[in-house]
């Protein structure tokens, strides 16, 4: 991307002393800077990186109502601590209502399987994911804020302890590629884990109860909630088991089934059918999906306990130089910028490019995935994130892209953050970065229409995001900079 310097020029601040030019600066040619001075022969052009103090900082509860995966478990790591997983779920009814054992005569029930579609797993696929499966007291509440630290209560055990095979194969019959008429039979893996809940006596007597209610003439939504009332998954309480953390997806392998044979009207012969109910992931995407969300906690270890309490902070000396990043927990890093007094006082210089290169310590993926996205939010000294009102609407201040596909943004606007994007690199450590270049005129000049942030926080996630991780990114603190590019005006 290229940056005319005439775009933007810092006219009324002026960037950087004389004497600071001696300093943390290097020389490059400007067009391998993308710096094009129309009308002149090609210079040298300067940049001086800022150092940053940074924190790893927790961040106010996430929300994970009716995200794109729910969670269930309980895993260990010797950074952070232990983490737990539970999930609370409404059921709801999706298939066509002639679909109902209701519309069938002589019904009888075969089974009952609750399925769950995984396709994530934090900690290790080899051991099961051990759960426990409880009915909730009441269904959540329609009118009820849910999210990462909701407390919800339940009326009683259906299933302890279950174990759910995570690494378990299935065959299948795959054709052969060119002909039409023959087929092989293959191993691929088998992404669900399947309870079948008449094995067990409480579990039973509560499929046989809503079964009962499919039967029922006039059976609808409401009547479901009154007999179901929804289901809870925890990480079971037999045990401290601190293997995994399983991520199931909403798609149509995650559902309790009904199977059971019955007569269609006029029919003399029963026939097997089936009937399933959802988690809100209908397939048929009713336009009011059910309920759910994930609770997450984290037993933090020395030396990050002060995290226990949200907005604290722990500074990177005290954590080896490393922060963290990671979504669903809620942890982010702290930066305050050192230095940036030093651009004031020299108006022959023209900012080229500002950006902002965030260093990962290497090798450390391999319990979490790196987070893929970073955006920055602008806080005060106790880590709440300033706000500003465009027209009635509040909005959470985050230093908004440079462009977009409609033409450049307004450090001021909303609706457009920033990412600081993954760079891929292989001969180098890996990086996020991303350019601040607007920004940092605007911060200088005092002009972000409020309250000037004394630091900003690197967040994996946005408030409004529907996916629900734990992509966690360690990050090298002391390689994190503000690099900053300019030219010599003559």
């Amino acid at each position: 991307m290229n940056w005319p310097a005439s775009a933007i020029r810092l006219a009324s601040v002026t960037l950087v002393s004389g004497t600071l030019l001696g300093l943390t600066t290097a020389c490059e040619k400007a067009n391998d800077l993308g710096l094009e001075l129309p009308g002149t022969s090609p210079i040298n052009s300067n940049y001086r990186d800022f150092a940053v103090t940074a924190y790893t900082v927790r961040q106010q509860p996430v929300e994970t109502i009716k995200a794109d995966h729910f969670l269930v478990g309980r895993v260990q790591d010797t950074k952070i601590g232990v983490t737990t997983a539970k999930s609370f779920l409404n059921l709801q009814l999706g298939m066509p209502s002639d679909s109902l054992p209701s519309k069938y005569t002589e019904t009888k029930l075969d089974s009952v399987v609750l399925s769950l579609g995984f396709d994530q797993v934090y900690g290790t696929a080899a051991k099961p994911l051990r759960f426990d499966l409880l009915q909730l007291q009441q269904p959540l509440g329609e009118r009820t804020v849910y999210n990462s630290q909701s407390e919800v209560a339940t009326s009683g055990t259906l299933v302890s302890d279950f174990v759910g095979v995570l690494n378990r194969d299935r065959s299948i019959r795959q054709a052969i590629a060119g002909s039409t008429t023959d087929s092989s039979t293959v191993r691929v893996p088998d992404r669900v884990i399947r309870m079948r809940l008449l094995r067990y006596p409480q579990a039973a007597a509560f499929a046989n109860s809503v079964f009962a209610a499919l039967n029922e003439a006039g059976f609808d939504q409401a009547r479901l909630d009154a007999v179901a009332k929804g289901v809870a998954l925890l990480p079971t309480s037999n045990s401290q088991t601190q293997d995994n953390i399983v991520g199931f997806s909403r798609n149509y392998d995650t559902r309790l089934a009904f199977y059971f044979h019955g007569k269609a009207s006029g029919k003399t012969v029963s026939i097997p059918h089936a009937y399933a109910v959802y988690f809100g992931n209908n397939p048929a995407k009713l336009p009011a999906d059910a309920k759910f969300f994930t609770q997450l906690s984290t037993a933090f270890i020395q030396p990050l306990t002060a995290l226990a309490t949200p907005f604290q902070q722990v500074p990177a000396s005290a954590t080896g130089g490393e922060t963290y990043l990671q979504e669903g927990v809620g942890l982010g890093t702290r930066i305050e910028f050192q230095g940036l007094d030093d651009l004031k006082n020299n108006g022959q210089l023209n900012i080229g490019l500002a950006e902002l290169r965030i260093p990962i310590k290497q090798f450390t993926n391999g319990l979490f995935p790196y987070a893929s996205n970073v955006y920055l939010q602008e806080v005060n000294a106790t880590n709440q994130v300033l706000t500003r009102i465009v027209g009635a609407t509040e909005y959470e201040r985050l230093i908004q892209q440079e462009i977009n596909s409609s033409g450049v943004v307004a450090p001021t606007a909303v609706g457009s953050p920033a990412a600081a994007l993954l760079y891929p690199s292989y001969s180098e450590p890996q990086y996020y970065t991303v350019p601040l270049t607007s920004y940092l005129q605007s911060y200088l000049l005092n002009r972000l229409n409020g309250e000037l942030p004394s630091g900003l926080i690197l967040s994996p996630i946005l408030r409004n995001n529907t996916s629900l991780t734990l992509n966690r990114t360690t990050l090298d603190a002391s390689g994190i900079k503000l690099r900053v590019y300019f030219s010599q005006l003559k």
